[in-house]
């Protein structure tokens, strides 16, 4: 039996949903920003309506039912609650997503452009993963883990990234003049970086402008400033914090 994910009788909903803007929708993922970080940020400077779903104690029991068994998963309903449609998968949800609110580009080649800045981002978000943050509770591994991460692949990004958004005009954005799929995925890498690369210095206003400027724009968007002042929030933040290992 196809996976009610899969089935091609959702087709028709996404025909129907993707067009519209009075939908509201359900995030379903853990109490923490993670791979739900980008979904919520489109969502919030979309002004859309949306639920997040905390899996909570029954997540062993819901787990089986997720395509592949991990969320974050995304369920969007129309107004009249009877057309819905659901999507699996971080990166799937964010293309949709990006797509429906106008944050994909305006032409192939700006998609593309987009496509090749989230790419080559998660390529280095998941080393610092799997080298830094995957080996928290051992502070000696981690500290060895973190310099070479630093002198290398982290380096490299701000290196070639700042240059990228200083020839698109210190602007805040990765592609052309306005938000993009790009910009929100780059938001908490850029975060996370602060922290990481704290003991260097390597960025700064100094230093990195370009980059800076697209936390910049994201902070001072009034809906998306809306959004980081809700309790719901600051509680994912707190636990992201506690997950990761930051004070």
């Amino acid at each position: 039996m196809v996976h009610e994910f899969f089935n091609p009788a959702q087709a028709a909903a996404f025909d129907e949903l993707s067009q519209k803007k009075d939908t509201t929708f359900e995030v379903r993922y853990f109490n923490v920003h993670g791979l739900a970080t980008a979904i919520r940020l489109i969502l919030a400077a979309a002004g859309a309506k949306f639920t997040n779903i905390f899996p909570g104690d029954n997540w062993a029991e819901e787990k089986p039912k997720a395509p592949f068994g991990v969320m974050p998963l995304l369920k969007e309903i129309s107004a009249d609650g009877k057309t819905s449609l659901q999507i699996a998968e971080s990166d799937s949800i964010e293309r949709y997503l990006a797509r429906k609110f106008g944050f994909y580009g305006s032409n192939l080649f700006e998609e593309t452009a987009i496509n090749t800045f989230v790419s080559q981002l998660m390529d280095v978000n998941s080393k610092i993963f799997v080298r830094y943050f995957a080996v928290k509770d051992d502070k000696e591994l981690q500290e060895k883990n973190r310099k070479e991460l630093v002198a290398g692949p982290i380096a490299n990004w701000i290196k070639y990234n700042e240059q990228h958004l200083k020839d698109n005009g210190t602007n805040g954005h990765f592609v052309g003049n306005k938000l993009s799929l790009a910009d929100f995925r780059a938001y908490f890498f850029i975060c996370l970086l602060e922290m990481i690369t704290a003991e260097e210095g390597l960025i700064s206003p100094e230093k990195t402008p370009g980059i800076l400027k697209v936390k910049e724009v994201i902070d001072s968007d009034p809906s998306i400033k809306a959004w980081k002042a809700t309790e719901d929030y600051k509680v994912l933040s707190e636990n992201n914090a506690r997950m990761l290992g930051f004070p």
